[in-house]
């Protein structure tokens, strides 16, 4: 039986994924600009957005932060290894910026290399315990779905999901370290609730009056979109998935890019803040050993 990646297809796609990444980047930017020039009123919505949603939006993208240093500590120690919790949080900043502004999902890749170099960590090894909670994000973003048109499927499908993660423990002999696994899972969880929040705030600041129904099912088609993110931010492939099942979501093409716009303008914003200041707190160290800073009088 034939390989699925060498199938013709597959194979092509995979030589060629940074070209067909900055042909659907493209593609976005055109239609985007095409559908402005229809609908203007969406960039006067976004670039006049109450200070207090933006306000919002920091913490909730602050807690997003919080969660990506959660599941990279649990999953450190899923393979029994330790890692400083400053390092965790220079770490989790440093492949969010990687994972927005580089193509295929760059953040894990950042992770596995740092890891692999500072403590030893086995790339493999990274590997196997980040399938825990990929399966976690996946099963509950396609459970979330149906939860307007079959939520019983919704129900199973997260049941399905626990279930594997319950075998993959036994299965890669993790019994010992189930905690971990189960911190993997739950911190999932908090994270997935944080993204419909995120979704909530912007559709309804963007004057889209979504309900929490239509906004899990929303969130749902747009975190599965990160599984495909061949252009930095997912730009034009999260709406693309939130097109495509808009029948399910019931939010219009008007709302989707006005609530898409703000978000990358802010998450934008926001990583860039981010990424000064720790960066500025990394230098410091670097120059200023700590013995240096408390001679110089400074308590931190």
């Amino acid at each position: 039986m034939q390989k699925l990646s060498n199938l013709p297809g597959l194979k092509w796609f995979s030589a060629h994924k940074r070209l067909v990444g900055a042909a659907v980047l493209v593609i976005t930017f055109v239609s985007l600009g095409w559908y402005l020039s229809i609908h203007p009123s969406i960039v006067d919505k976004v670039l006049h957005t109450n200070p207090w949603v933006l306000l919002a939006l920091f913490v909730l993208y602050s807690g997003m932060i919080a969660v990506n240093v959660g599941i990279t500590h649990m999953t450190v120690k899923l393979c029994r290894k330790d890692l400083p919790l400053k390092n965790t949080f220079l770490l989790s900043v440093y492949s969010s910026v990687a994972n927005f502004f580089g193509p295929l999902q760059s953040g894990p890749a950042v992770r596995a290399v740092y890891l692999k170099s500072k403590i030893g960590l086995r790339i493999r090894d990274y590997t196997y315990t980040m399938l825990f909670y990929y399966l976690a994000f996946g099963a509950i973003n396609a459970s979330l779905l149906f939860l307007r048109t079959a939520p019983l499927l919704t129900v199973l499908g997260i049941a399905a999901g626990i279930i594997l993660i319950i075998y993959g423990t036994r299965r890669y002999n993790f019994a010992d370290r189930s905690r971990y696994v189960l911190g993997i899972y739950i911190i999932t969880v908090i994270q997935v609730l944080l993204t419909v929040v995120i979704y909530h705030t912007e559709l309804h600041a963007t004057g889209t009056q979504a309900s929490w129904s239509q906004t899990f099912v929303y969130s749902g088609s747009s975190n599965l979109s990160l599984f495909v993110s061949l252009t930095p931010g997912g730009i034009g492939v999260r709406e693309a998935f939130l097109l495509f099942t808009q029948s399910l979501h019931g939010i219009s093409p008007y709302s989707i890019v006005a609530a898409g716009i703000l978000d990358r303008a802010f998450y934008i914003s926001f990583l860039v803040v981010l990424l000064i200041l720790t960066s500025a707190f990394h230098v410091r160290d670097t120059i200023l050993p700590k013995k240096g800073r408390e001679i110089a009088g400074d308590s931190l």
